[in-house]
Formats: C-alpha cells, structure tokens, sequence
C-alpha cells in the first residue's frame, strides 16, 4: 500500500537510506548526516499544498519511499526515492513515480528535478523511461568519494519540452 507518511516516519527515510547506501556504495556517515539535514529541512518547511512524502507500507512494515518538495511555485524536487530489496520487481517503484509526477501535475509544477548520481543505473533507467532528462553532472567528493552528481528535469506542462 502506498500512504502519505505520518509524523514520525521520517526517521524511516534516514535509516533506510543510510542503511542502503552505506551497505551498496560504502557511503559513510557524513551521508547520513546529508539525509538527516535535508529530512529536518523538509519537516520543519512542509507545506501540505506543495510537499508530499509516501511510504509503502506491507505487511505493517514500511517498505519504500519517495517525497515531492517545493522549490518555486513552478518547480519541485523529487527525494528519497528508495525501495527495499525485498520488494523490488513487483512494480511499486513505478507507482511511486506515477504518484509523485501525478501529484506534482495536481499541484501545477511546470516542472521536477532531481539529483542522482552516475552509479545508480537502475534508478536512471526508469528517470529516463518516465521522461526525465539529464541536464547537469558534476564530479564532486561526497561520502569520502568521488561521485559524478547529476540533475535531471522533467516537465509537465505541453507548452515546455525537454530540450
């Protein structure tokens, strides 16, 4: 089931993201503190008109999450995208998707991004395949490594195009 998160959830989205990416890319601590500054931003500014957090819930077990966060009254930000591995292939990462662009589409954003970086393959095929594009990389030091960085853009309305 996919839900909006409730007060408390948040620590949810720390320790799965942490957890994930120290265990696949050997991110360190400095990474959880990242999530947990951009997690306590997003609390203390959210705004129930222009900021969503889902999780999936199965089982009475949280299971995945992504989050919409306004930049402008045109642009959002898609975060925290995760799911666990346990669910992965049964389809609700594209949900996840559909309910964040859907959402944003509700809530008139011209546009979304998001930040990534180059190693998460899998997560930049499906950006790609819901008609999100690259737009900026960078290399930059992050979690005691170097990691190309990169922004990707989607737009929503007609009268843009994503070139």
């Amino acid at each position: 089931m996919i839900r909006t998160f409730n007060r408390g959830e948040e620590e949810y989205v720390i320790h799965s993201h942490y957890n994930f990416y120290n265990r696949e890319y050997n991110f360190d601590l400095t990474f959880k503190e990242y999530i947990e500054q951009g997690v306590a931003a997003f609390i203390k500014n959210f705004d129930e008109a222009k900021d969503n957090l889902w999780v999936i819930e199965e089982d009475g077990e949280l299971k995945g999450t992504i989050a919409i966060s306004h930049i402008t009254q045109e642009q959002a930000q898609l975060r925290w995208y995760l799911l666990d591995n346990k669910i992965v292939g049964k389809g609700y990462g594209k949900k996840l998707l559909v309910t964040a662009i859907n959402f944003c589409k509700e809530k008139d954003y011209e546009n979304i991004i998001l930040w990534t970086n180059n190693r998460l393959t899998q997560a930049r095929r499906l950006y790609d395949k819901f008609g999100f594009i690259l737009i900026e990389s960078k290399e930059q030091h992050l979690s005691n490594q170097l990691l190309v960085t990169e922004c990707w853009r989607k737009y929503l309305t007609d009268n843009l195009s994503n070139s």
